[in-house]
């Protein structure tokens, strides 16, 4: 026997609820209205208050996010200028020294009297050739072994050592610098501290050839101005060093020497160690090169490096940072441009970034510090309302129960008043209790009985009455829950088309593929008869239909429809100004183009394609409905313009990339090609031959197939050598015509052929860029030699020498030219 299937309706029938009494029933009713009120304002007043919630949430971390840029670029902006003043500080020490020099020198016929220190007796030979001076003076002096002790170098030598009266103090008060000297164009050289120079550089030492020397020598440094070298580590363990000089020049502006300082960056490095932020945010300095000047321990450990591995000085890239993203270095690169704050992930996590120049010397510094600790007080909101939110959730639902227990008893209470009395009504109850509620108690006596058949009267009617009411307000709740739940449909088709396009955007790279795509879908979602898509042609006159949807819109196509851009209907208004335009009556519309293949619209909407600000094409919708256009459809279809756009740009740029790694391929097979072919006949040599007693140069008139007629006993298997899909040769191995050849031997050989084209390949490449650099060598050796005069005699006379030495000519002439064309001609 089946037994029956339980459901929840046959449950509540089978509910004694017909032997309830009258006073249970009301409370039963009463508590079931009361419930239902509650919940619904209480499920309005909880989504309204998520909804401002969120919105107050989003709008507090926006302004959060600005006002922690903003904090950590004028931090940053401080900081900068603190450094800077640092090395402005040392530009003028080093600008001052220089100027002293200058001046002392050019008053030499005053200060060379020799009365303080005279280099010719105070200067030693030594027996390598080079000059000293004691090791108990101030300064230490250092004179090539190439260059005499002449009359006119010791007068400038003299004068020079008279700096002793000023520049040891300098050293003294200025912890930060390590070493003063000026370098002579003679190549002599003064050092301070003495630290016995002589002993220390080889004899033939030239100081003009510094890079200090010669970057602020008047060739590289025509204004004069103090010019900063590279930091590098100092050998006696000062740490990271930079060098500061200016050129020194008499009163008739010729170049004596130059002055420069070795100033320690010890403090630099302490300042931007102590810049904190927040509670782990740290500083770091690098220069133009992007090589570092400083960074704290904070940083070594964020970067996953040490101090051992990334010493300062070295350059930042990603062979050394391995765990930092391609965007952490290209914030690097910008650094150099300027000025600016970003975010940018490091190790997973999300990391504010802001950098500022330090304008002195073009060193960049950058301050990083974790988003959560500059957005602390937006997550502290976020999570003080999440918290106001549980805790309110918390008190309604106990206020809930508090008034459903109250109204219960009262309920039961009133109850027990109100039916104590009631046995001489029974009847009139139960035509109530039955759903009549027309029936009404008589009122025989005036007394507490007849009050209660009057009130029983007056409830019957109020109950009557309070059900209509209900049933009125649930069909407005009924009424508004399907139009907002018609309108969620809406939303989530608009979501849908959009991640549709999202999909066929990142599916299909061809724009004849894409743009068809994105008609149909927007079509299908939305439910509009015609999706057409429009583009600029080249000369920006005329908007070309490229994709469409409907019959008609394809008839379009096919005959190559286009409107004049900003003359011809909506399409051509909106690529004309590159503001969206809505027809919802396109009888009312002036700018609408009657189009005889679509001749059922009578609403249209067009929103411009663009990119970085140009108008490329339009989004052209149209509905057979007037008014079809709702606020939700113009803010999903901007951003599926916003998208359209993208994805055209992308595929454009996705040709241009393919037309030039084909075009690439081609020119570098066809060189490699060239120059294969060209080889053997340059080495005159067809191949090598391998054996176990070693190999054999094959020359033109020797092949392999002439060798293995030697030996019919094997059979040879040939491997083409293949280099960039063109074959450069070919690997033959012989074995016995006995032993069979398996599949892994095969690809073995396969294998080794490959290795033997990419090995070719390189030695080759290797030979050409060693035979190139040795003719730029030859080149440059040439040009130098001719550089050093200046007379034009004596240049050619250099140039046919080097030339005849180079080429081994028995003869070489320059012919010059006569009846030169004019430069017009």
């Amino acid at each position: 026997m089946k037994k029956p299937r339980f459901s929840l309706l046959s449950a509540f029938n089978n509910m004694p609820f017909r032997r309830f009494k009258l006073r249970t029933k009301l409370t039963l009713g009463s508590m079931l209205i009361t419930f239902i009120a509650i919940i619904g304002m209480g499920y309005y007043v909880y989504y309204r208050n998520q909804e401002s919630n969120k919105f107050l949430t989003t709008q507090l971390e926006a302004n959060v996010r600005k006002k922690a840029e903003d904090n950590l670029s004028t931090l940053s902006k401080e900081q900068s200028t603190l450094l800077n003043n640092f090395f402005v500080s040392a530009r003028d020490s080093v600008s001052t020294l220089g100027t002293i020099e200058s001046r002392m020198l050019s008053n030499e016929s005053i200060l060379n009297s020799g009365a303080y220190w005279d280099a010719s007796t105070m200067l030693s030979r030594l027996p390598s050739g080079s000059w000293d001076n004691p090791n108990t003076e101030v300064s230490s002096i250092f004179i090539p072994a190439n260059i005499d002790l002449s009359p006119e170098l010791a007068s400038k030598l003299n004068v020079l050592k008279q700096t002793e009266l000023i520049i040891p103090s300098t050293l003294e008060n200025n912890s930060d610098i390590i070493a003063i000297y000026f370098g002579g164009t003679s190549g002599e050289t003064v050092y301070f501290p003495n630290i016995d120079l002589a002993a220390i550089v080889p004899p033939d030492f030239d100081v003009t050839g510094r890079p200090w020397f010669v970057e602020a020598a008047p060739d590289n440094n025509p204004l004069g101005k103090v010019v900063w070298a590279a930091p590098y580590q100092d050998a006696a363990l000062n740490g990271l060093v930079i060098t500061a000089s200016v050129p020194v020049f008499d009163a008739s502006k010729k170049l004596l020497g130059v002055s420069a300082m070795d100033i320690q960056l010890n403090r630099i490095t302490k300042l931007v160690s102590n810049i904190h932020v927040g509670k782990t945010g740290y500083a770091f300095l690098i220069d133009k090169d992007l090589r570092l000047i400083a960074l704290p321990q904070s940083g070594y450990m964020d970067f996953g490096v040490t101090a051992d591995t990334l010493p300062l000085g070295e350059v930042l890239d990603q062979t050394k940072l391995t765990r930092m993203s391609p965007e952490f270095f290209k914030v690097l690169q910008e650094t150099a441009l300027g000025s600016n704050v970003k975010f940018v992930r490091i190790n997973g996590v999300e990391r504010l970034i802001a950098y500022q120049q330090i304008p002195e010397i073009k060193y960049s510094l950058a301050i990083i510090v974790p988003a959560n600790e500059m957005l602390a007080e937006a997550i502290t909101v976020n999570a003080q309302v999440a918290l106001e939110t549980r805790n309110t959730i918390t008190f309604s639902i106990l206020l809930v129960l508090v008034i459903l227990t109250l109204a219960s008893l009262a309920n039961f209470g009133i109850g027990n008043r109100l039916t104590a009395p009631l046995k001489d009504l029974t009847s009139v109850a139960n035509e109530i209790i039955a759903g009549n509620f027309e029936a009404k108690a008589e009122i025989q006596e005036q007394d507490e009985i007849g009050t209660l058949a009057e009130t029983l009267n007056a409830m019957t009617s109020t109950i009557s009455g309070m059900i209509q009411s209900l049933e009125h307000r649930v069909d407005e709740r009924t009424s508004d829950l399907q139009n907002e739940l018609e309108k969620g449909e809406h939303r989530v088709r608009q979501f849908e088309a959009i991640t549709k396009v999202s999909r066929a955007i990142n599916a299909a790279k061809n724009l004849q593929e894409l743009l068809p795509q994105i008609s149909e879908v927007v079509s299908e979602q939305f439910g509009f008869y015609h999706v057409g898509i429009f583009l600029n042609d080249a000369s920006n006159q005329y908007a070309t239909l490229s994709a469409a949807n409907s019959p008609g819109g394809k008839i379009m196509l096919k005959r190559g429809h286009q409107l004049k851009i900003g003359e011809q209907g909506i399409v051509g208004n909106v690529t004309g100004t590159g503001n969206p335009r809505i027809a919802l009556d396109v009888g009312e519309d002036v700018t609408y183009f009657n189009n005889p293949d679509l001749p059922e619209t009578h609403s249209e909407m067009a929103l411009p394609l663009k990119i970085s600000g140009q108008v490329i094409g339009a989004l052209d919708v149209q509905s057979t409905i007037p008014n079809a256009f709702s606020n939700e459809d113009v803010e999903a279809l901007l951003t599926l313009a916003d998208q359209v756009s993208l994805a055209i740009q992308n595929a454009r740029l996705f040709d241009q990339t393919q037309k030039a790694l084909l075009e690439a391929e081609a020119i570098s097979r066809q060189q490699s090609r060239i120059s294969w072919e060209r080889l053997p006949q340059e080495l005159k040599l067809t191949g090598y031959r391998y054996t176990a007693s070693g190999s054999i140069l094959l020359n033109e008139s020797e092949t392999l197939e002439k060798l293995d007629k030697k030996n019919d006993k094997r059979h040879e298997i040939s491997v083409p050598i293949v280099l960039r899909g063109e074959t450069i040769g070919a690997l033959s191995v012989q074995v016995p015509r006995s032993e069979h050849v398996s599949r892994d031997q095969m690809d073995l050989i396969k294998a080794v052929a490959e290795r033997v084209a990419l090995s070719a390949e390189n030695a080759r490449l290797f030979e050409e860029t060693t035979t190139r650099a040795a003719r730029e060598s030859i080149v440059s050796d040439i040009t130098n030699k001719i550089r050093s005069s200046n007379d034009p005699q004596e240049m050619m006379q250099t140039a046919m020498a080097e030339l005849q030495r180079v080429l081994g000519a028995t003869r070489v002439e320059i012919v010059p030219q006569k009846n030169a064309p004019s430069p017009d001609k």
